[in-house]
């Protein structure tokens, strides 16, 4: 590819022992395994992963030279896992295995369309592993292959170069006639420069060449939130959910924008997409429990929210907001159980032991909760709202 020499694009670390490896599998065996003979193959930087929200975060905190990940991780898979380094211009998207079961000829497309540079086959025998970094490291360096063009582009972005940038996303759309990418990379430099309108034109283009391009929508979306257009945002978050149901990634901005607005149906609409594709992450079962708890369904609300704390056992969190739903819900005994497990874990937590305190004084136990909003005052000497709790049952703040 000329863009290549025409833009002076630098050549990759070479690959050695030196080169970092991360690893994200969600089979423990499997995943010791392959560290286990990095390491004996004399790969000492070596990173672990089960998770695919965690890998995420992580690889976005600090990439690594070689990224090797399974196509099954919780709650994001490895191809959705590289969408989403890809699109984001603050992250260096290097060298990418992805770690999958024997595979068709139709996936294998998929999987270089995505930007996957080789595949390593379940089950993995030790000596494949070389040979793969090997070819999937000469994959990425190849002058043909257009990641690195676009990973050029996201570099002159992260360092303000943005006439650069846009150079290059402009090739690209000469280039790759019918891909919706370079329009997106357009549409993030618009905005950048403040030009919302011509940001929008892009993303429209973008959608217009590729309907099924999740982070147009979900970008079209974020914008559109800024612009003061809800009912577009709202449609453009629900095709995002839809269009790639298992990548947690698309929910968090989605829930938060809905609930700022007070558009709690259209979030149940959301959250239960992603139930119904199998999306289990503790915050998306938590949210949809409290979005019940705010139209007053609480059975609903409860199952969710117990649900949550299945997942996510240490959660105190969760636990508060459970306990808060069986206190509206009138089950008073629940709630009060609720708050002595979290108690036993923060047993100074003035918001804990004031939210006790109101549950105990309707069930008319005065005495028991004055005793407790004075104690959060010993620990929080200016928490006003035990003070006016105290002032408003008529008892002095101090035992006598």
């Amino acid at each position: 590819m000329d863009l290549y020499e025409r833009f002076k694009i630098p050549e990759p670390k070479p690959f050695g022992a030196s080169t970092e490896i991360y690893v994200a599998e969600a089979h423990n065996e499997l995943r010791l395994i392959i560290q286990h003979h990095l390491n004996k193959l004399g790969f000492q930087k070596v990173r672990t992963a089960r998770d695919g929200c965690v890998a995420l975060a992580e690889l976005k905190l600090k990439g690594a030279g070689v990224a090797i990940v399974g196509d099954d991780l919780t709650h994001l898979g490895g191809l959705d896992l590289l969408k989403e380094l890809r699109e984001d211009p603050a992250v260096t998207r290097e060298c990418y295995i992805l770690l999958c079961k024997p595979v068709q000829k139709s996936e294998i497309m998929l999987a270089v369309e995505s930007g996957v540079d080789d595949l390593l086959i379940r089950p993995v025998a030790p000596a494949d592993i070389m040979p793969k970094l090997r070819s999937a490291y000469a994959a990425y360096m190849n002058p043909k292959n257009p990641e690195r063009v676009y990973e050029f582009a996201k570099s002159s972005i992260r360092t303000q170069n943005l006439d650069k940038a846009r150079e290059v996303y402009e090739a690209l759309t000469q280039i790759t006639v019918k891909a919706a990418r370079p329009y997106v990379g357009l549409a993030r430099i618009a905005h950048m420069e403040g030009d919302k309108a011509k940001a929008l034109e892009f993303l429209n283009q973008a959608i217009a060449r590729n309907s099924n391009y999740v982070h147009a929508f979900a970008l079209r979306a974020e914008l559109q939130v800024e612009m003061g257009q809800t009912q577009p945002a709202v449609e453009d978050f629900v095709t995002a959910v839809k269009l790639s149901p298992l990548n947690f990634a698309r929910y968090e901005k989605s829930v938060e924008f809905l609930l700022k607005n007070q558009l709690v149906t259209t979030c149940i609409q959301i959250l239960e997409i992603g139930l119904h594709e199998g999306m289990q992450h503790p915050y998306v079962v938590e949210r949809l429990g409290y979005c019940y708890f705010m139209q007053k369904d609480y059975a609903k609300a409860l199952r969710f929210l117990k649900q949550a704390l299945r997942l996510e056992p240490e959660n105190v969190s969760f636990m508060n907001s459970l306990a808060i739903c069986y206190r509206d819900a009138k089950q008073y005994d629940d709630a009060l159980d609720t708050y002595n497990q979290i108690l036993k874990r923060e047993n100074d937590n003035h918001q804990v032991l004031f939210n006790k305190s109101l549950v105990l004084l309707l069930v008319q136990k005065n005495e028991e909760a004055a005793k407790i909003f004075r104690r959060c005052l010993k620990i929080r000497p200016d928490f006003q709202r035990a003070r006016d709790k105290l002032k408003e049952m008529g008892v002095p703040e101090d035992e006598d």
